[in-house]
Protein backbone atom coordinates (compact mmCIF):
# COMPACT_ATOMS: atom_id res chain seq x y z
CA UNK A 1 0.00 0.00 0.00
CA UNK A 2 1.50 3.45 -0.90
CA UNK A 3 2.18 6.19 1.55
CA UNK A 4 -0.83 8.86 2.31
CA UNK A 5 0.70 11.34 0.40
CA UNK A 6 2.72 9.70 -1.99
CA UNK A 7 1.00 10.55 -5.21
CA UNK A 8 1.92 14.19 -3.93
CA UNK A 9 5.34 13.20 -3.22
CA UNK A 10 5.55 12.21 -6.72
CA UNK A 11 4.70 14.92 -8.13
CA UNK A 12 6.59 17.64 -6.01
CA UNK A 13 9.68 15.18 -6.98
CA UNK A 14 8.93 16.40 -10.92
CA UNK A 15 7.89 19.66 -10.25
CA UNK A 16 11.46 20.48 -8.97
CA UNK A 17 12.99 18.66 -11.55
CA UNK A 18 10.54 21.08 -14.22
CA UNK A 19 11.01 23.94 -12.38
CA UNK A 20 15.21 23.43 -12.32
CA UNK A 21 14.90 23.00 -16.57
CA UNK A 22 16.80 26.26 -18.20
CA UNK A 23 15.94 26.63 -21.66
CA UNK A 24 19.17 27.13 -23.46
CA UNK A 25 19.27 31.13 -24.44
CA UNK A 26 20.02 32.34 -28.19
CA UNK A 27 23.29 33.09 -27.41
CA UNK A 28 23.63 29.10 -26.75
CA UNK A 29 22.26 27.88 -29.69
CA UNK A 30 24.46 26.19 -32.61
CA UNK A 31 25.88 29.25 -34.71
CA UNK A 32 27.55 26.63 -37.45
CA UNK A 33 24.79 25.55 -39.98
CA UNK A 34 24.16 21.78 -39.25
CA UNK A 35 22.31 18.77 -41.07
CA UNK A 36 18.37 17.36 -40.77
CA UNK A 37 19.56 15.09 -38.84
CA UNK A 38 22.15 16.95 -36.15
CA UNK A 39 18.83 19.42 -36.19
CA UNK A 40 16.46 16.65 -35.52
CA UNK A 41 19.28 14.61 -32.86
CA UNK A 42 20.45 18.64 -30.60
CA UNK A 43 16.29 19.08 -30.19
CA UNK A 44 15.78 15.49 -29.30
CA UNK A 45 17.82 15.46 -26.47
CA UNK A 46 16.47 18.94 -25.54
CA UNK A 47 13.17 17.93 -25.21
CA UNK A 48 14.07 14.69 -23.44
CA UNK A 49 15.55 17.12 -20.56
CA UNK A 50 12.47 19.27 -20.54
CA UNK A 51 10.13 17.53 -18.10
CA UNK A 52 6.95 16.53 -19.81
CA UNK A 53 4.49 12.99 -21.10
CA UNK A 54 4.17 14.58 -24.58
CA UNK A 55 3.07 11.45 -26.52
CA UNK A 56 4.46 10.51 -29.79
CA UNK A 57 7.92 12.38 -31.11
CA UNK A 58 7.42 16.50 -30.67
CA UNK A 59 9.87 16.86 -33.77
CA UNK A 60 10.76 14.59 -37.19
CA UNK A 61 12.31 15.54 -40.29
CA UNK A 62 9.28 15.29 -41.96
CA UNK A 63 7.57 17.94 -39.40
CA UNK A 64 10.67 20.39 -40.28
CA UNK A 65 10.72 19.67 -44.00
CA UNK A 66 6.34 21.01 -43.89
CA UNK A 67 7.53 23.62 -41.78
CA UNK A 68 9.67 24.78 -44.75
CA UNK A 69 7.10 24.22 -47.08
CA UNK A 70 4.49 26.23 -45.60
CA UNK A 71 7.08 28.83 -44.89
CA UNK A 72 6.49 28.65 -41.23
CA UNK A 73 10.70 28.39 -40.50
CA UNK A 74 12.68 29.99 -43.45
CA UNK A 75 14.03 27.95 -45.80
CA UNK A 76 17.43 26.63 -45.63
CA UNK A 77 21.01 27.47 -46.62
CA UNK A 78 22.33 24.49 -48.74
CA UNK A 79 20.44 22.05 -46.79
CA UNK A 80 21.88 23.60 -43.29
CA UNK A 81 19.95 25.16 -40.17
CA UNK A 82 21.32 27.77 -38.40
CA UNK A 83 20.02 28.79 -34.67
CA UNK A 84 17.37 30.82 -36.10
CA UNK A 85 15.52 27.47 -37.48
CA UNK A 86 16.19 26.07 -33.89
CA UNK A 87 14.59 28.89 -32.10
CA UNK A 88 11.39 28.90 -34.22
CA UNK A 89 11.50 24.79 -33.62
CA UNK A 90 11.97 24.92 -30.50
CA UNK A 91 9.37 27.70 -29.67
CA UNK A 92 6.61 25.83 -32.33
CA UNK A 93 7.53 22.07 -30.50
CA UNK A 94 6.75 23.58 -27.07
CA UNK A 95 3.44 25.63 -28.16
CA UNK A 96 1.91 23.40 -30.85
CA UNK A 97 0.11 21.36 -28.30
CA UNK A 98 -2.24 24.03 -26.95
CA UNK A 99 -2.00 26.78 -30.11
CA UNK A 100 -2.59 26.00 -33.71
CA UNK A 101 0.46 26.67 -35.90
CA UNK A 102 -1.06 29.58 -37.34
CA UNK A 103 -1.83 30.88 -34.33
CA UNK A 104 2.04 30.54 -33.02
CA UNK A 105 3.28 31.66 -36.37
CA UNK A 106 1.20 34.98 -36.13
CA UNK A 107 2.73 35.65 -32.77
CA UNK A 108 6.20 35.60 -33.56
CA UNK A 109 5.40 37.83 -36.89
CA UNK A 110 3.83 40.31 -34.40
CA UNK A 111 6.84 40.93 -32.30
CA UNK A 112 9.14 40.35 -35.38
CA UNK A 113 7.71 44.00 -36.31
CA UNK A 114 9.05 45.23 -33.23
CA UNK A 115 12.15 42.64 -31.63
CA UNK A 116 14.51 40.64 -33.40
CA UNK A 117 14.44 36.58 -33.23
CA UNK A 118 16.46 36.30 -30.56
CA UNK A 119 14.98 38.51 -28.14
CA UNK A 120 11.89 37.25 -28.66
CA UNK A 121 12.84 33.39 -28.23
CA UNK A 122 14.51 34.63 -25.05
CA UNK A 123 11.52 36.22 -23.75
CA UNK A 124 9.87 32.83 -25.01
CA UNK A 125 12.41 30.93 -22.66
CA UNK A 126 11.51 32.89 -19.58
CA UNK A 127 7.66 32.81 -20.08
CA UNK A 128 7.61 29.33 -20.52
CA UNK A 129 10.24 28.63 -17.28
CA UNK A 130 7.93 31.46 -15.08
CA UNK A 131 4.79 29.37 -16.37
CA UNK A 132 6.65 26.18 -14.72
CA UNK A 133 7.50 27.88 -11.82
CA UNK A 134 3.69 29.35 -11.13
CA UNK A 135 1.69 26.14 -12.12
CA UNK A 136 4.32 24.21 -9.75
CA UNK A 137 3.50 26.89 -7.12
CA UNK A 138 -0.08 26.19 -7.20
CA UNK A 139 0.36 22.52 -6.97
CA UNK A 140 2.21 23.09 -3.89
CA UNK A 141 -0.85 24.98 -2.73
CA UNK A 142 -3.20 22.52 -3.37
CA UNK A 143 -0.65 20.04 -1.50
CA UNK A 144 -1.26 21.86 1.55
CA UNK A 145 -4.60 22.83 1.14
CA UNK A 146 -5.11 18.44 1.37
CA UNK A 147 -2.63 18.07 4.45
CA UNK A 148 -4.58 20.85 6.35
CA UNK A 149 -7.77 19.73 5.20
CA UNK A 150 -8.59 15.50 6.54
CA UNK A 151 -11.51 15.60 4.40
CA UNK A 152 -10.53 14.87 0.98
CA UNK A 153 -8.20 12.15 -0.18
CA UNK A 154 -4.98 12.84 -2.48
CA UNK A 155 -6.71 11.10 -5.42
CA UNK A 156 -9.84 14.07 -5.02
CA UNK A 157 -7.56 16.63 -4.81
CA UNK A 158 -5.19 15.76 -7.55
CA UNK A 159 -8.27 14.89 -9.85
CA UNK A 160 -9.92 18.37 -9.37
CA UNK A 161 -6.56 20.05 -9.59
CA UNK A 162 -5.66 18.09 -12.97
CA UNK A 163 -9.40 19.66 -14.16
CA UNK A 164 -8.60 23.40 -12.84
CA UNK A 165 -5.35 23.39 -14.54
CA UNK A 166 -7.12 21.68 -17.73
CA UNK A 167 -9.87 24.81 -17.44
CA UNK A 168 -6.66 27.27 -17.49
CA UNK A 169 -4.71 25.95 -20.24
CA UNK A 170 -8.09 25.75 -22.12
CA UNK A 171 -9.10 29.57 -21.12
CA UNK A 172 -5.28 30.43 -21.68
CA UNK A 173 -5.69 29.27 -25.41
CA UNK A 174 -8.81 31.04 -26.26
CA UNK A 175 -7.32 34.37 -24.91
CA UNK A 176 -3.71 34.12 -26.72
CA UNK A 177 -6.00 33.22 -30.08
CA UNK A 178 -8.39 36.08 -29.18
CA UNK A 179 -5.24 38.73 -28.74
CA UNK A 180 -3.62 37.48 -31.84
CA UNK A 181 -6.65 37.35 -33.79
CA UNK A 182 -6.88 41.29 -32.66
CA UNK A 183 -3.63 42.19 -33.44
CA UNK A 184 -4.27 40.48 -36.98
CA UNK A 185 -7.04 42.88 -37.78
CA UNK A 186 -5.48 45.63 -36.42
CA UNK A 187 -2.24 45.08 -39.19
CA UNK A 188 -4.94 44.30 -41.75
CA UNK A 189 -6.65 47.80 -40.91
CA UNK A 190 -3.33 49.32 -41.07
CA UNK A 191 -2.78 48.06 -44.39
CA UNK A 192 -5.53 49.43 -46.35
CA UNK A 193 -5.36 52.77 -44.39
CA UNK A 194 -1.74 52.86 -45.77
CA UNK A 195 -3.21 51.77 -49.75
CA UNK A 196 -5.86 54.12 -49.57
CA UNK A 197 -2.84 56.83 -48.44
CA UNK A 198 -1.52 56.08 -50.89
CA UNK A 199 -3.94 56.26 -53.95
CA UNK A 200 -4.57 59.33 -52.68
CA UNK A 201 -1.26 60.37 -53.60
Amino acid sequence: MKSQYSLLDQLKDWGEIKVAYRFPRWEQLPVIGIYMDQLVEWLEQQFRQFPGEAAGKLITPSMINNYVKQKIIPPTVKKRYSREHIAYLIMICNLKPVLPIGTIQAMIATQMQTRTLGEIYNHFCEEQEAASHYTMEMAKQEGRQLRDNAAGSQEEMLAGFSLKMATLANAGKILAEKITGLEYEAEQERMQDDIAQACER
